[in-house]
C-alpha cells in the first residue's frame, strides 16, 4: 500500500519533528509528487523544507552504503542531494513501526525550482543568458562527476532541476537529483532496472562513458531553448523523441541551425559529433564543453521585447495577474496562486514577464506551506488560555462545594463570590484564512575575513605523502587553521606553509591516518568556517586506464584466454608471473592504477568491468595488458637442425650447363673438399656448405669423393654417384 498521510501530520525523525506541507495548488491535499517508481513528500521543520522519498523499486541495506557513500558530494554545488538519511527500523524503530512502509525511505534537502522537464513540456521561453548561465552550470556539474570516476546514469530533464530561474543567490543554477543511480568510484551501482529515457544513446553505455551522450543532449537543449522555432518542436518531455536520436530530422536540423546562428559554429559541431557517434564512448568528454560553450559574458543581446498592447485593448494577462494580486492582498493565496498560474500559461514565449511570475509562484508555494505551521500556532495560542480558564472555574466551583459541606452552618458567613478568569496570554481569534506575509529573508551567511577563488591543484595522489596544493584569494593571511572535512572520515589537520602572503596560502598535508579507497572530496575548512564550494578530492589511485591489450594476436603470450563472454586474462595476487591468478580483466574495463612497482607491472582496481561484480576487485598484472605497449615479442621461430644431406642440385638455367652444384647440410664443412673420381676436376666448400664443380658433359655420369679437412674421405661421401647435370640425391650416413 503506498505511503498515506494528511496535511500537518508530524512525522519526528532522528529527534526532530517534520510536518507534512500542504499542496499550494490543490488545497486540502498535501505536498506528494508521484514519480515512475517513488513518491516525494515535502515536509517541513523549524530549519525549511525537506524531501521524504519512499521508492517501491529497492528496499535493501545497500542503499544506506550507497547514502554513505554519496555524503562527500554534497559539497560540490548542484549535488546537495546527495546530503541525505535512509530511514532503517533499526535506527527509527518508532516510526517504521507506525509507518512500515518507510523502512528505507530517503530524507534529503528540497530543491526548491521548477525541473527542465516543467520548461519543456510547458514551452517556458528562457533568454540567451539564462540558456548560457544554466549550460554552464550543467556541464560544471556533470564534469566534477566525471573528474571523480562517477557517472549519473540516469540524465534526463525530470532529474534536472533549475534553481537558478527562482533565486539568483543559488550556490548553483542547476541541481541534479535522483542520485540512487549515482555510481563509479567509490561508490557502489545499486541493482535497479535499467533507465528509460529519450536521452540514452541507442547503444549500450558503459563505464564513465555513460552521462557523456545524455548530459551533451541537455546541455545543447538549455542552449537553443532561447529560440522560438526550437521551442515550438519540441517532443513532449524533452527535445528529440527517441525515434529521433542519430537521424537527419526535421528536429535535428532545427537545432542544429539556432545553435549555428546562435552560438556559433562550436556548438552545432558537437551536435553533429553525437550524431556521427556509434557509442557513447564516441561522444565527447564532458570536460569539452567548458571549452566549447561560450563566455557568459558573450551572451548575444537580448531581442527587444514586442511593444505592450495598446491602453484600448484589453490584455487578458494583466488581467489575470491584477486579479491575482487583489486575491491575495484579500487573503486568499490558494486562488491567486491559482490566478497566477493561469497567467502564466497565456503570457507569450518572449513576454518578459514570464521570469517574474514564475518567481512569484514558486514564493507564494513557499509562504503556503509555512503558513500551515502559522495557523496551527495560532489556534494552539487562543485554546490553551480557554481551557485553562474553564479547569479554574470548575475548580473553584467544585471547592465551594467541598467547604459548603464542611463548614457548620452556625459558623457560615455566606456571599456570592464572582470568580473572574483572565487569560495568561492575550485571546487571539483566527481569521479564516492565514494572512499572508513576505517571508522573511534567510539570515545571511557570517562574512569572512577571506575570499577563496581557486584552488591548485584541486585533486591530490594520496601515494605521495607529503602533498602540497595552494588556495588563492583575498585576505589570506588572516587564516591560522586549515583543515579537510568530508562525511564519514576523521578530519585531516593541514600545515600552513611559511612564505605564504595575503592573496595566496601554501598548504600541507603531512601525513594521512585515513584509509581512503577511490576519490573522496574533502571540504576546505579555514579558520574553522567551511569554505562554500572549496573542495579537494583525495585519491588513492595514480591515473584512470583503459584495458586495451588483452587481444587475440597476444595469445602466443600465454595470457590470453577465452569464454564465453570472449577474451579475457586474469590478475595476479603477487606481481611474479609463478603467483596464483584470481579475476578476469578484459579489454574496455576500466581501472585505477594504484602502483606502478615494479617495473613491468602495475597494481590495478577494478573500476568497471562487464561483470559489475568485480568492481572493486584488485591485483596485479603486466602493463602492456592495460597499454598495450611494450608487449613482448613472438618467439622465434624455432628451425629443428636439419640431419648431415649430401645434395646435388641442377644449377639454375642461366648458369653454365656444363656445372653442378654439390651442396652439404647439418655438418660443419669447413675445409671441406669435393672430386670427380677418375677427373681432375673439384671444388672447396664455402661457408654455407656449397661447392661448384664444371667441365663435365651433359648427362655424363661420374662419381665424387668428399674428403674433410684433413684430405681423408668422408664416410658415405665415396663414390657419390651423378649424371651430368640431372638433379641427384644422396643421404648422408
Amino acid at each position: 500500500m503506498p505511503f498515506q498521510v494528511n496535511i500537518d501530520e508530524q512525522l519526528i525523525i532522528e529527534g526532530t519533528s517534520y510536518y507534512v506541507c500542504a499542496h499550494p495548488a490543490i488545497p486540502g491535499y498535501p505536498f506528494i509528487q508521484e514519480g515512475q517508481s517513488s513518491r516525494v513528500v515535502q515536509l517541513r521543520s523549524t530549519n525549511g523544507f525537506v524531501a521524504l522519498k519512499v521508492q517501491s523499486q529497492l528496499r535493501d541495506q545497500a542503499l544506506c552504503t550507497h547514502a554513505l557513500q554519496l555524503q562527500p558530494l554534497s559539497a560540490i554545488p548542484g549535488l546537495q542531494a546527495a546530503r541525505r538519511l535512509v530511514l532503517t527500523a533499526a535506527d527509527q524503530p518508532a516510526l517504521i513501526r507506525t509507518y512500515p512502509e518507510l523502512e528505507y525511505a530517503i530524507l534529503m534537502p528540497w530543491v526548491h525550482g521548477p525541473p527542465w522537464q516543467e520548461l519543456i513540456r510547458y514551452r517556458r521561453p528562457l533568454t540567451p543568458s539564462q540558456c548560457l548561465n544554466l549550460a554552464h552550470a550543467l556541464a560544471d556539474v556533470l564534469v566534477n562527476l566525471e573528474q571523480r570516476g562517477l557517472v549519473h546514469g540516469d540524465l534526463q530533464s525530470a532529474n534536472v532541476m533549475l534553481p537558478g530561474l527562482i533565486d539568483l543567490g543559488a550556490a548553483a543554477s542547476v541541481a541534479l537529483v535522483d542520485l540512487e543511480t549515482v555510481h563509479g568510484a567509490g561508490v557502489l551501482r545499486l541493482p535497479l532496472p535499467p533507465p528509460v529515457s529519450p536521452y540514452l544513446h541507442p547503444a549500450p553505455a558503459q563505464g564513465l562513458m555513460a552521462d557523456r551522450f545524455s548530459g551533451a543532449l541537455l546541455i545543447l537543449e538549455l542552449l537553443g531553448w532561447c529560440d522560438e522555432n526550437v521551442r515550438n518542436a519540441a517532443a513532449d518531455n524533452s527535445f528529440f523523441s527517441a525515434a529521433d536520436l542519430l537521424q537527419p530530422t526535421e528536429r535535428y536540423h532545427i537545432l542544429r541551425e539556432a545553435l549555428a546562428r546562435r552560438w556559433g559554429l562550436g556548438p552545432a559541431q558537437m551536435l553533429d559529433r553525437l550524431w556521427q557517434s556509434t557509442s557513447p564512448s564516441m561522444c565527447p568528454p564532458l570536460k569539452d564543453w567548458q571549452a566549447i560553450l561560450p563566455s557568459p559574458t558573450m551572451a548575444p543581446v537580448e531581442e527587444p521585447s514586442p511593444s505592450l498592447p495598446t491602453p484600448s485593448l484589453p490584455d487578458p494577462v494583466a488581467q489575470l495577474m491584477t486579479r491575482a494580486s487583489t486575491l491575495y492582498d484579500q487573503g486568499q493565496p490558494y486562488q491567486a496562486l491559482n490566478e497566477y498560474r493561469s497567467a502564466l500559461e497565456r503570457l507569450p514565449a518572449h513576454d518578459p514577464r514570464v521570469g517574474e511570475v514564475m518567481q512569484t509562484i514558486d514564493t507564494l508555494e513557499r509562504q503556503l506551506s509555512q503558513s500551515t505551521i502559522t495557523k496551527q500556532r495560532s489556534d494552539l495560542n487562543m485554546a490553551v488560555p480557554v481551557g485553562i480558564g474553564v479547569v479554574i472555574i470548575v475548580l473553584l466551583a467544585l471547592a465551594s462545594a467541598i467547604g459548603l459541606n464542611r463548614v457548620p452552618p452556625s459558623d457560615l458567613v455566606v456571599t456570592s463570590p464572582t470568580a473572574v478568569v483572565e487569560p495568561a496570554t492575550p485571546l487571539v481569534t483566527p481569521s479564516p484564512t492565514p494572512t499572508m506575509t513576505p517571508s522573511p529573508l534567510p539570515s545571511p551567511s557570517p562574512v569572512l575575513a577571506f575570499r577563496v577563488d581557486r584552488i591548485m591543484p584541486t585533486e591530490l595522489f594520496t601515494g605521495a605523502i607529503p602533498l602540497e596544493f595552494t588556495v588563492q584569494g583575498a585576505g589570506l593571511s588572516t587564516v591560522r587553521t586549515a583543515t579537510l572535512r568530508a562525511a564519514g572520515y576523521e578530519p585531516i589537520a593541514l600545515t600552513i606553509i611559511a612564505g605564504s602572503s595575503d592573496s595566496e596560502l601554501r598548504l600541507r598535508l603531512a601525513n594521512l591516518k585515513t584509509s581512503l579507497a577511490g576519490a573522496i572530496p574533502f571540504t576546505l575548512e579555514l579558520n574553522g568556517t567551511p569554505v562554500p564550494g572549496a573542495a579537494v578530492t583525495l585519491r588513492d589511485f595514480i591515473s584512470i586506464r583503459t584495458v586495451a591489450g588483452v587481444r587475440a594476436e597476444y595469445r602466443y603470450t600465454g595470457r590470453i584466454e577465452e569464454d564465453g563472454q570472449g577474451l579475457f586474462s586474469r590478475l595476479y595476487a603477487e606481481p611474479v608471473a609463478t603467483s596464483s591468478l584470481t579475476d578476469p580483466i578484459r579489454n574496455g574495463d576500466e581501472v585505477e592504477i594504484l602502483s606502478d612497482q615494479p617495473a613491468g607491472w602495475y597494481r590495478i582496481r577494478l573500476r568497471t568491468s562487464s561483470d559489475q561484480n568485480l568492481a572493486g576487485r584488485s591485483g596485479y598484472i603486466e602493463r602492456w595488458l592495460i597499454d598495450n605497449i611494450d608487449v613482448p615479442p613472438p618467439p622465434t621461430p624455432t628451425v629443428p637442425p636439419e640431419p648431415p644431406r649430401l645434395r646435388f642440385r641442377k644449377l639454375s638455367e642461366t648458369e653454365d650447363s656444363r656445372c653442378v652444384l654439390i651442396q652439404i647440410r647439418g655438418v660443419d664443412t669447413s675445409g671441406w673438399s669435393v672430386s670427380v673420381d677418375g677427373l681432375r676436376l673439384g671444388a672447396v666448400f664455402d661457408a654455407s656448405g656449397d661447392a661448384r664443380i664444371c667441365g663435365l658433359r651433359p648427362r655424363q655420369e661420374v662419381t665424387f669423393t668428399v674428403r674433410d679437412e684433413q684430405g681423408a674421405p668422408v664416410r658415405g661421401g665415396v663414390g657419390v654417384p651423378t649424371r651430368g647435370n640431372d638433379v641427384m640425391f644422396a643421404e648422408w650416413r
